[in-house]
């Protein structure tokens, strides 16, 4: 059977997508053996149809696209007069084009696509869909989801369209199928349950960031959205100092999605812009030992379900203090220090133990362990393969795989 697994721009700058996206690559080495698959991305004109690495055969789908721009034309020129005959006789409103990763479907041979992000495209060939977040309906007070003005729209509608038509829909733990069910009608049955895997530079080498890192601090990698919520540990800081004189020392990672600059005024303003260090890209190496090195790691995002900087905190043992959203809890469990996102001397609260007491960091790190050991004994492409395996069965009621 034919598995072409799709990936979306994985520069480092896209932050925990591509981290995430990275790692499923090489999970797809432990599939090879067992399933004739191939990967596809977007790479513009200036990359070949085809190329080989790491013993894996890649398509540039953009190539198709441009190479076949007539023959397309062609095809939905059909579909336009199919179209204006609906909208003419039966009222019906629905546009009906070719979709070009069909038209490959045909060409390649490919049975079954595998979206590992939340592609917004339009196929007849089956697919399996991965889905992070349904963000824009459980905040939509946020602009992250709401601005521009189509985001919101946009969003709702792609989702709408392609978790209808999925073979199969991913999501990391029972909160994430529980919000798809709640927000679109869906088959349970289809919603598959496969939490994140570790990220693979947690099994890499470390190294000593560039920048100046003080003697002790927190840390938080996360793109500045709003839904990240910075500002919460902004406001941990200062009650720190001025409540209970402590300075904590708290370094952000990621890149800018337009809330950084408020992030920074927003420190100053609470006299806290000598504790807040802004990283910038770091490397995965240096990432890896900020980690190592942490107080802690503070993972304040209001949006989940799950996410996957907690687990690498778990596997780095790194104490987390992360937001109680339901899907933390159910992804992280037990012995966790949670906080209300919206509450910052909660966080101060945990913050302050962990500075105060030198024993606090050992011992989050032993009641941690559980969770850390379910993590090192998962297996994504085992679970990856069971779907692949089930689809396989019903792929051959039309065609011999």
């Amino acid at each position: 059977m034919k598995v072409a697994v799709y990936f979306d721009d994985v520069s480092p700058e896209k932050g925990g997508a591509s981290s995430l996206l990275m790692t499923i690559e090489d999970e797809l080495k432990k599939l090879k053996g067992k399933y004739d698959i191939v990967i596809c991305y977007n790479g513009g004109s200036g990359h070949p149809y085809k190329t080989k690495k790491d013993d894996f055969e890649y398509i540039n789908v953009d190539k198709v696209r441009l190479n076949n721009l007539f023959k397309m034309f062609c095809l939905n020129t059909k579909n336009s007069v199919r179209n204006a005959m609906l909208r003419f006789f039966y009222h019906n409103e629905r546009l009906y084009r070719e979709s070009y990763l069909d038209y490959l479907a045909e060409k390649e041979g490919i049975d079954i696509y595998w979206f590992t992000y939340p592609a917004n495209v339009d196929l007849t060939t089956p697919f399996i869909y991965s889905l992070w977040d349904l963000g824009h309906r459980i905040l939509p007070s946020f602009p992250d989801t709401t601005k521009p003005a189509y985001r919101w729209k946009g969003l709702d509608e792609q989702y709408s369209r392609l978790l209808g038509k999925a073979s199969y829909i991913l999501t990391g733990n029972e909160t994430g199928k529980k919000e798809i069910l709640e927000n679109y009608n869906v088959m349970a049955d289809k919603i598959r349950i496969v939490p994140f895997p570790v990220t693979f530079f947690c099994y890499g080498p470390e190294e000593k960031p560039k920048l100046e890192l003080p003697d002790k601090y927190f840390f938080y990698p996360a793109q500045f959205w709003p839904h990240k919520n910075h500002i919460c540990i902004i406001e941990a800081l200062e009650l720190l100092r001025k409540e209970n004189g402590i300075d904590a020392h708290v370094l952000f990672t990621g890149s800018d999605k337009g809330n950084k600059q408020y992030v920074a005024d927003m420190a100053k303003e609470h006299g806290v812009d000598d504790l807040v260090h802004f990283g910038g890209f770091v490397t995965y190496e240096e990432m890896k030992y900020i980690y190592t090195h942490a107080e802690g790691m503070i993972f304040a995002s209001v949006s989940g379900p799950n996410n996957i900087p907690p687990i690498e905190a778990v596997y780095l043992e790194c104490p987390l203090i992360i937001s109680d959203i339901p899907g933390h809890q159910e992804q992280m469990g037990e012995g966790i220090m949670y906080f209300n996102g919206y509450k910052p001397s909660e966080l101060a609260a945990h913050m302050k133990k962990l500075l105060s007491d030198p024993s606090e960091k050992k011992a989050v790190i032993v009641r941690q362990q559980s969770i850390r050991n379910e993590i090192v004994n998962y297996s994504y492409s085992e679970q990856m393969a069971k779907i692949l395996d089930e689809f396989k069965v019903i792929c051959k009621r039309w065609k011999k795989v």
